[in-house]
């Protein structure tokens, strides 16, 4: 967390929290048409901004301390890595708690909360890079947990959480609604779905921050949120996201076995969702790190595949530990990035095999 000087993600992510911060001195809440989908995070990321400003120490502008190892750097790298941080230790909790759940062994649920831990992938884009995406995914793994319990609007209202703050487990939904078992829990879900998302919308209307006009321009801002929810039909990128999961959930409502585990429900949803959107960044792969953690535990004869999915996550787009020079990783880069996609769906299939109902094909899975 140290070591690592302030780049990439973390200087806009710091920016941000910057822009929300002055917002907020002037008692205005930050309106949408400002901070666009990242409103949520950055003002998560406020206090701990608000601590960097407060220091005895200079305060250059954000962007000029990109890979700077100066006094300033180091500390607003570390103070705005503090989250992710904090998220990662909780979810690794999590990941004990939820494969305890699943697996009713405490042996493997330590493995599980190990494996987390120790993944250099997580450690290195959780701690060195400081990527946020870890804390949506720490409540998206919350509503796994309560829905197992059947709370299940507890669970919708965690999914909710986790969509307002980034817009993918809002896919997941119609997978956690595959797991109840009656229509009430169903509704209870649905409730729970509902009530913080209406609540942010009436708060954001009632300040100002997001009048109608805002809301319905922001996937026009957000350029980048229409290719990846497949509207832009004219770019070369077109992600097939809204394709690959409605399909997945066919497939799992028509064949899957009956009750269905929710972890595997989750799973499959956020595997389909990131193979849809085939050009999203590696580190995008923390929304099924701790998934397919739990179910490597409970399912050994998937090493081979979990370790070549997180190892090719690592090398693509770039050395992660300095070991090579750059020209290896240009020449290397589309082999890894090939078998990184590939170990993606190569995980799909294999989840969807193994829990297709024996007799629904006319070739039965394994």
């Amino acid at each position: 967390m140290v070591l690592t000087p302030p780049s990439g993600d973390l200087l806009n992510w710091t920016a941000g929290a910057s822009l929300a911060l002055g917002y907020l001195a002037k008692g205005h809440f930050p309106p949408i048409s400002v901070t666009g989908v990242y409103g949520p995070i950055q003002i998560l990321l406020v206090p701990f901004f608000w601590i960097w400003t407060k220091l005895p120490i200079q305060h250059p502008p954000i962007y000029d301390m990109a890979s700077s190892k100066s006094t300033s750097a180091v500390l607003v790298a570390l103070l705005m890595k503090l989250p992710p941080f904090i998220a990662d230790i909780i979810t690794g909790i999590v990941v004990y708690t939820l494969t305890l759940q699943f697996t009713h062994s405490k042996s493997k649920s330590r493995l599980a909360c190990m494996i987390w831990y120790l993944n250099p992938y997580n450690i290195y884009w959780i701690n060195a890079v400081g990527a946020m995406d870890v804390i949506p995914v720490l409540i998206l793994l919350l509503a796994i947990v309560v829905g197992n319990a059947n709370r299940w609007f507890r669970s919708g209202v965690y999914v909710s959480i986790a969509s307002i703050l980034r817009i993918y487990p809002i896919f997941s939904l119609p997978f956690f609604l595959l797991g109840t078992r009656t229509k009430r829990m169903w509704a209870y879900a649905i409730s729970g779905f509902l009530l913080p998302l209406i609540a942010v919308l009436t708060f954001l209307y009632g300040s100002g921050a997001g009048t109608l006009n805002i809301l319905v321009e922001v996937p026009k801002v957000e350029y980048w949120l229409m290719d990846f929810l497949g509207g832009n039909l004219t770019n070369v990128n077109l992600k097939l996201a809204l394709v690959l999961v409605p399909f997945q959930f066919y497939v799992t409502f028509r064949y899957w076995r009956k009750p269905s585990s929710l972890l595997y429900l989750t799973t499959v949803s956020v595997l389909a969702l990131l193979i849809g959107a085939q050009n999203t960044p590696p580190h995008h792969f923390l929304w099924v790190s701790p998934l397919l953690t739990m179910c490597l535990v409970a399912s050994k004869d998937e090493a081979w595949i979990f370790i070549l999915t997180f190892l090719t996550a690592s090398l693509h787009l770039g050395p992660i530990f300095g070991i090579f020079p750059m020209t290896f990783f240009s020449l290397a880069d589309p082999f890894f990035g090939g078998c990184f996609y590939a170990a993606k769906s190569a995980y799909l299939i294999k989840l969807n095999l193994e829990r297709i109902t024996p007799g629904r094909f006319v070739i039965s899975p394994p």
